[in-house]
């Protein structure tokens, strides 16, 4: 019954070490679900917020002011780390016959990094590539510092709905 002793405290360091690496792996799985939904917050407040005036002229049809970019980097400096990149997706409407300035459905902004200013950081009058064209969506990326590259560790995607009332809705 003694030599049993040893392998039944083993058995209970190794049940306490395992819950504990369970307790962890929940705690940081949760961080980053609530970083997640800090990032759709922002994306969502901003798309509302940020409208191009000219969207009242065009039913059903939601045009970004140039301010949405640097207003969401307000916002994503104060929620992840200096030093992570960010990026930002917008998927347009190119079948909208209104508009014959959308050449391609998806177009990217440049990679921008956190803390910094100038070229790495988005500026109100460098979004041409983004003003004046019908968005259906937004997918903003974020990659914390020191995360491998080819993975994104924050993806939101925002999709516009943006439907006429005057079409009996």
């Amino acid at each position: 019954m003694l030599r049993d002793v040893p392998k039944i405290y083993l058995l209970m360091f190794a049940f306490l070490a395992l819950l504990s690496l369970l307790v962890v792996w929940y705690t940081n799985a949760f961080q980053r679900d609530g970083d997640t939904l800090q990032l759709n917050d922002v994306i969502l407040t901003a798309a509302v917020s940020e409208v191009d005036q000219m969207s009242r002229l065009y039913e059903g049809v939601l045009l970004l002011a140039d301010t949405f970019e640097p207003t969401v980097w307000d916002h994503l400096g104060t929620i992840y780390e200096e030093g992570s990149l960010v990026q930002f997706d917008y998927m347009f409407d190119a079948a909208d016959a209104r508009f014959d300035n959308v050449e391609s459905e998806t177009v990217s902004s440049p990679t921008y990094i956190l803390g910094r200013t100038g070229a790495d950081a988005p500026r109100a009058d460098h979004v041409a590539y983004m003003t004046g064209r019908p968005v259906q969506a937004i997918r903003v990326k974020v990659r914390n510092k020191g995360d491998r590259v080819g993975d994104w560790t924050y993806t939101s995607t925002v999709t516009v709905n943006a439907a006429s009332k005057s079409n009996g809705e």
